[in-house]
């Protein structure tokens, strides 16, 4: 009995001794020092309609710490570009050709796409997206307004030493949202909505911008066949992707006949309604959320419920007026349904729409649209409340 616990005893070593010799090592060689790092993306379209690629491409030897100061000032990446053939895997060859290290996609942060390119069509490079196994669905886009894509990869930003990593966190945290690769190449499947994408612009004010800001203030508007047609920029951006569901938050100030008020507004959301009268179609939006006053230039005492309350629907008639002269602009200016609205006929209405689906870019640009906000005051700190003796009224 005791020869056989010991001989189980040194069977189980000798199957851990096997099993640890297994485990330790790495076989395929594929270690981290063996890859180049891919940040950004850049395509852009030359004088002479010949396709460009470039690449921003980590230098791991000069990455600066967090946390030490000085050193090595030289740039944390390089970029390469390749051009001439209109094939992205032939270009992406291309630019291995010329590193030691074999190229890995699994850490690109934002792909930017110059203007010229973005008039002329994205299908076949959409295409090509979706073919490539390497690529990451979560990867932001842009379109450069006026400019080429390679112009925002050499930016030199004092935020991140990569400015593809830069132009993601500007995006998500200052304006318009995220809008990955995913979300695009969903729009481009579905019939009842069109693409867009946001924009970045180079235009710096003084010397101090020059090379190390840019700006992520408007967005692109695409049809059907992958062509940019037109963009809005400012207050008209943020209103198209609210509709769109893509806002969540945003500062804004609203005038009023008593005075401008700013407000920090969140949890934005929306929901999309159609119907038919007669046999018009119709579709009313409601917008919602929550507001934060943090400048009230108006007389009107905040903290007492029945002003608050009258503010309230006041600046929800104001911001539905806009909402609405936005749609309608876009509806004719442009007629492409960037909203969404016929993904909800389809949802709403699947038989009607296999009647409309393909005749939708026809029918959008006379869609009547309504709006309704409902944008709640919660917090109002002391801002604007009167202070007894000074002007109140008994």
């Amino acid at each position: 009995m005791g020869a056989t616990k010991i001989m189980m005893k040194i069977c189980c070593s000798i199957l851990c001794l096997v099993l640890t010799l297994l485990l330790a090592g790495c076989w395929d060689r594929n270690e981290i020092n063996d890859y180049a790092f891919w940040i950004g993306t850049a395509l852009d379209l030359t004088e002479s309609g010949k396709l460009q690629k470039s690449a921003q491409i980590a230098v791991p030897a000069n990455i600066k710490s967090t946390k030490g100061g000085g050193g090595n000032e030289r740039r944390a990446n390089i970029v390469l570009t390749a051009t001439g053939s209109s094939s992205l895997v032939d270009l992406t060859q291309q630019i291995q050709d010329k590193l030691p290290r074999r190229v890995f996609l699994g850490h690109r942060r934002s792909i930017f796409i110059g203007e010229k390119l973005a008039r002329k069509g994205l299908t076949d490079i959409m295409d090509q997206f979706t073919r490539n196994t390497d690529t990451r669905l979560r990867t932001d886009i842009f379109v450069v307004n006026n400019g080429k894509g390679k112009d925002v990869l050499n930016i030199n930003s004092p935020f991140n030493q990569f400015s593809a990593i830069v132009a993601v966190d500007q995006d998500r945290y200052c304006r318009l949202g995220d809008t990955a690769l995913r979300d695009v190449l969903l729009d481009v499947g579905r019939d009842g909505i069109r693409p867009s994408m946001p924009m970045i612009e180079i235009s710096p004010i003084n010397d101090q911008e020059k090379h190390k800001i840019f700006d992520v203030r408007s967005v692109a508007i695409f049809n059907k066949q992958l062509q940019m047609v037109g963009e809005v920029s400012g207050r008209e951006s943020l209103e198209l992707f609210w509709v769109k569901g893509v806002l969540k938050s945003q500062f804004v100030t609203e005038e009023t006949e008593q005075g401008s008020i700013s407000l920090y507004e969140s949890n934005l959301k929306k929901s999309i309604r159609t119907e038919f009268e007669g046999n018009k179609l119709k579709a009313h939006v409601k917008l919602e959320g929550t507001g934060r006053v943090l400048e009230n230039n108006t007389d009107i005492d905040l903290s007492v419920s029945a002003e608050r309350i009258r503010l309230e629907r006041k600046l929800n008639e104001i911001k539905a007026k806009k909402v609405e002269a936005t749609i309608k602009e876009l509806q004719l200016q442009f007629g492409q349904d960037v909203f969404g609205f016929g993904e909800e006929v389809h949802r709403e209405h699947p038989y009607y729409w296999k009647e409309i689906r393909n005749k939708w870019d026809q029918i959008f640009p006379i869609l009547e649209v309504s709006v309704d906000v409902k944008l709640k005051i919660q917090s109002i700190g002391d801002i604007g409340k009167r202070i007894p003796g000074i002007g109140e009224r008994k």
